[in-house]
């Protein structure tokens, strides 16, 4: 089988070629899940830039560590004892990591992704893809292009996974005020970011971004006028008061430790 492929598009796409090949149900979320469904991530500057690889498989998949394995990574193994029912961890010879989640996205908030592999695909379906960059509360650059790719390449609609389903994202943010109350941050930042870049853009670029900002104009609005359950309602009376979100831990600087090589060596 060909070896780990430097370009992490590239390689993301070689594992899901093995995956399928496999019957492994795996998809890619985060920068390389846009990559691969939004052509507008390359029009958007400064160029986006890629290095992890992040996946999703439902629950019930015991075949992943198996795949990886052959694909030439090597797993965290405790990170993976401690975290295995969640999340899975594995590197390449290179430092490269791939984080697997499984069943549930949990970082500053809890996405379930349980629904998300009813139709196969290579990523998350695009209210997924919109919803795990909507949930992070310390957004960066990166995260702002991903977001208004979303938003340029695929209509709102009511339901289904062709589009941005409205009906997904209202029932994240209508039964969690937390998950509501930083989606319309998010959503606003993005908003700000590139209404300053429209400025100095060329016409094909202020097409793109007219188009991504009136998306995103349209999803505050119906934010706004959700409907909310009682939950959503109790917690919206304590209010920023006590924190909404969670600060996720940071593993990146966590390769395989001496006792993980000697475990695989027994």
């Amino acid at each position: 089988m060909m070896a780990v492929v430097a370009d992490p598009v590239v390689e993301a796409r070689r594992i899901l070629t093995a995956a399928l090949d496999a019957k492994v149900p795996l998809c890619v979320l985060g920068g390389i899940g846009v990559a691969l469904v939004c052509p507008t991530i390359h029009r958007l500057t400064p160029p986006r830039t890629y290095h992890d690889i992040d996946l999703a498989a439902p629950t019930g998949s015991p075949a992943i560590s198996r795949l990886l394995a052959e694909l030439g990574y090597e797993a965290a193994r405790r990170f993976n004892t401690l975290n295995g029912s969640e999340r899975l961890l594995f590197h390449d010879p290179d430092g490269r990591r791939i984080d697997v989640f499984i069943g549930t996205l949990r970082m500053c908030h809890q996405l379930s992704l349980e629904g998300a592999f009813a139709t196969p695909s290579w990523t998350l379906p695009p209210a997924d893809l919109v919803l795990s960059k909507l949930q992070i509360v310390e957004l960066t650059q990166r995260d702002t292009q991903d977001l208004l790719a979303l938003f340029a390449d695929f209509e709102l609609t009511p339901s289904g996974s062709a589009g941005i389903s409205v009906e997904r994202i209202e029932q994240v943010c209508g039964s969690d005020w937390g998950w509501w109350r930083t989606a319309n941050e998010t959503l606003r930042v993005v908003d700000a970011r590139w209404r300053a870049e429209r400025a100095g853009a060329d016409a094909e670029t202020v097409r793109i971004l007219d188009t991504g900002l009136e998306r995103v104009d349209q999803l505050r609005g119906v934010l706004a006028t959700t409907r909310r359950s009682i939950g959503w309602r109790v917690r919206a009376m304590v209010g920023p008061r006590v924190r909404w979100y969670e600060l996720p831990e940071e593993v990146r600087s966590a390769p395989p430790s001496a006792s993980d090589h000697r475990q695989a060596g027994r």
